[in-house]
């Protein structure tokens, strides 16, 4: 693809990968010439290639042949079809935001390579995201140190070891889809309280960026928070009354043990 190795290759091109090189870009960390990539089609690859103005075909050894690091983005059940016949270089860096993939069976898979474990969640597109890092044990404190920094611009890295990376993901990677249901919740409710649509999304929608705002500043625990807004005898408490009967901390929590299950099964679900 290149004569001069690319600082960035990408295998797989879906939503994650394409929100963190989308910030990578918009903040200059990398520059178009620095990154190649591939997908599984060849249409899937023109329209990559055209949004980001990047070099991006189908070959995914080629990808592997001409970049510095490896950013390994394609769908967990993938990973055998894909690191099948892909052969990496002695020492170079894979970084890996496979769900449920462990890092040592990545090592196994890609002999010789630097291997690190990274969990973004889509936030990071603006910047304002969370990404675990999880070194190997063949990543060196280089490898750890320069991935650090290739992620700063897209949000927190936090250091999470490998046991815990699937607990991370079912709380962090997925969370915005269930902030995303509780707006969609609460906008429906707005509605069906008489609001017109576009008042209610932007009730929902600010509420909970201020809210999620105020409690960062604040440095305090939620409770606090919340028994603040919380009048004995009020609406408010009628409505948590609500939340209480219905369950509502149960459910979360048996939420984010249906994610970290299906993290399991999906280590097992290939070699």
């Amino acid at each position: 693809m290149s004569a001069k190795r690319a600082k960035l290759g990408i295998i797989g091109c879906g939503k994650m990968a394409s929100a963190m090189l989308a910030r990578w870009l918009e903040t200059g960390a990398l520059q178009p010439d620095e990154v190649l990539a591939c997908t599984g089609s060849e249409r899937s690859a023109a329209a990559i290639g055209q949004k980001f103005a990047i070099a991006c075909g189908t070959d995914a050894q080629a990808v592997v042949n001409d970049a510095q690091t490896v950013l390994l983005a394609v769908k967990p059940q993938m990973r055998a079809g894909v690191l099948a016949d892909l052969r990496a270089r002695p020492g170079q860096r894979w970084l890996s935001v496979l769900a449920g993939v462990t890092t040592q069976t990545l090592e196994a898979m890609l002999p010789g390579a630097h291997v690190l474990r990274l969990m973004p969640n889509t936030p990071v597109r603006l910047g304002r995201g969370l990404v675990a890092l999880t070194p190997g044990l063949t990543a060196t404190p280089a490898d750890t140190a320069e991935t650090r920094a290739l992620l700063a611009p897209l949000g927190r890295v936090v250091d999470i070891a490998e046991p815990q990376v699937d607990a991370f993901t079912a709380v962090a990677g997925s969370g915005p889809a269930y902030v995303f249901l509780f707006m969609e919740a609460l906008t429906a409710a707005a509605i069906a309280q008489g609001l017109d649509r576009q008042t209610a999304a932007l009730m929902a929608q600010e509420t909970l960026l201020g809210s999620a705002l105020l409690a960062q500043e604040a440095g305090r625990p939620p409770a606090e928070l919340r028994a603040e807004v919380t009048s004995k005898g009020g609406m408010t408490q009628a409505a948590l009354n609500v939340f209480d009967d219905q369950g509502w901390s149960q459910t979360v929590a048996d939420a984010i043990a249906a994610a970290v299950a299906r993290a399991a099964e999906l280590a097992r679900s290939q070699p």
